[in-house]
């Protein structure tokens, strides 16, 4: 029960941590806020998960900032329904917007980790 709680308000957190990113940065041509969201969320994870959720006794904050806020506000339904929308209308966009999601997600989570490592190597941790 504890954990499904954990769970849901993190998800709720990143829910609306993500529509008030699309508020803020509309859809126009390119479904940048998605783009962007689905980015951060690559970093944020791979951060949490190569520092903090390391640790055994993190085992909560894994579900509530690992599943439920990065799974929240992250969105792979979105990105497909608008990788689908531009195909129909623009191909190009659409071959543009499937790439860049997928290096940028890539590299932003070797980003993530090499903070974590960083981050580690600064407290005198592991390599």
């Amino acid at each position: 029960m504890k954990n499904g709680l954990l769970a849901s308000l993190g998800g709720a957190i990143g829910a609306c941590l993500r529509y008030g990113m699309n508020e803020i940065i509309p859809y126009t041509v390119f479904p940048l806020a998605t783009f962007l969201i689905n980015s951060i969320g690559s970093f944020i994870l791979a951060f949490l998960t190569f520092s903090l959720f390391r640790d055994e006794r993190f085992s909560n904050l894994k579900l509530f900032l690992g599943t439920g806020l990065c799974g929240g506000f992250t969105t792979m339904s979105t990105y497909a329904l608008e990788t689908v929308r531009l195909l129909d209308t623009d191909p190009a966009a659409a071959l543009l917007y499937m790439m860049l999601t997928l290096f940028i997600g890539v590299g932003m989570a070797l980003c993530g980790l090499a903070a974590a490592a960083l981050l580690r190597k600064g407290r005198g941790g592991v390599k």
